[in-house]
């Protein structure tokens, strides 16, 4: 009997066991999308949620997401893409251009969509890959230039800060070029790590009139530590996204799709009477009034706030 009894409690403990591990089990027809962020950074955050809810709602099939952020590490960054490999993941989703380029390099069997990067057709062709899709979302450099130009005709003197990153040299060329084209002294300060941006933007020129940065991770996650130096200079950050408005710059550069309309995002006041040719004052969401360009050029400051705070 008690053979018996002992016999069926291992029977019942080695049941229990395969239920919980037939459970934990992912059933097969469940997809695993990897998704790798290079760093921390909001704007890099919204992206992943933006990707997550848009192809959860679009796809209509069981989706796992594995997020894993490389926290800036490139080694780290280099094992979390051969995980994502070696347990082939069914998608993986690189986040900027040198992740995506690191990607592209390891993976050849899995599809990759590549988001927030630049990898022109051209350099893949070589590279003999077609297991990959890339979606820029980032405006040509010489466009921003020529509207910082046209939305700030006074400006002589611009300050560009860019990191140390592959994708971003090119990018400064760029910015160069139109800088020239359109009567700009450009000043530019390169910042290999988070810890040297407070000096670099202690050491700019006196005679800057507004500092401005590319879409750039590592720039743009230091973004408190330039507004801080645009404050007290008294001079405008300008950025391209919308994230490091939220934290304090004063406007950022971006199209919708591939209209022509541009749109300034920004909470300080002047800002908003000096540039564009509309104005939205806006307030929890809700449009408080709309000014056309006429209208805009008779505003002030103070007007602006008596509306947003009537």
């Amino acid at each position: 009997m008690k053979y018996l009894t002992k016999n069926l409690i291992i029977l019942f403990i080695t049941s229990f066991m395969m239920v919980i591990l037939s459970a934990c089990e992912k059933p097969k027809h469940v997809k695993t999308i990897g998704i790798v962020l290079p760093m921390e950074h909001q704007a890099l955050n919204e992206i992943v949620t933006g990707f997550e809810t848009t192809l959860t709602r679009i796809y209509k099939k069981p989706i796992v997401f594995k997020v894993a952020n490389a926290g800036g590490d490139i080694n780290i960054e280099h094992s979390i893409i051969t995980k994502m490999r070696d347990e082939n993941y069914d998608l993986v989703v690189p986040i900027a251009t040198s992740t995506a380029e690191m990607t592209l390099s390891m993976v050849k069997n899995q599809p990759i969509i590549a988001l927030a990067a630049d990898i022109p057709e051209n350099s893949r062709l070589p590279k003999q890959t077609c297991n990959i899709a890339v979606v820029d979302d980032e405006l040509n450099n010489t466009q921003i230039i020529s509207f910082i130009h046209l939305t700030y005709p006074a400006l002589k003197t611009l300050t560009l800060i860019h990191s140390t990153s592959d994708k971003i040299f090119p990018e400064v060329v760029e910015v160069k070029k139109a800088a020239l084209q359109y009567g700009i002294n450009l000043h530019v300060l390169m910042v290999q790590n988070l810890t040297d941006l407070y000096s670099v933007g202690q050491a700019m020129p006196s005679d800057s009139e507004a500092i401005f940065i590319l879409k750039d991770s590592l720039i743009a996650s230091g973004i408190e530590t330039l507004i801080k130096i645009t404050v007290k200079r008294k001079i405008p950050l300008i950025t391209s996204d919308d994230g490091t408005i939220k934290k304090g710059a004063s406007f950022a550069l971006g199209v919708h799709e591939q209209k022509i309309t541009c749109i300034l995002s920004t909470h300080n006041l002047e800002t908003a009477v000096n540039f564009g040719n509309r104005i939205l004052a806006l307030s929890n969401g809700r449009i408080l009034r709309c000014f056309d360009y006429e209208e805009k050029e008779k505003l002030r400051a103070k007007d602006l706030l008596k509306i947003c705070y009537q």
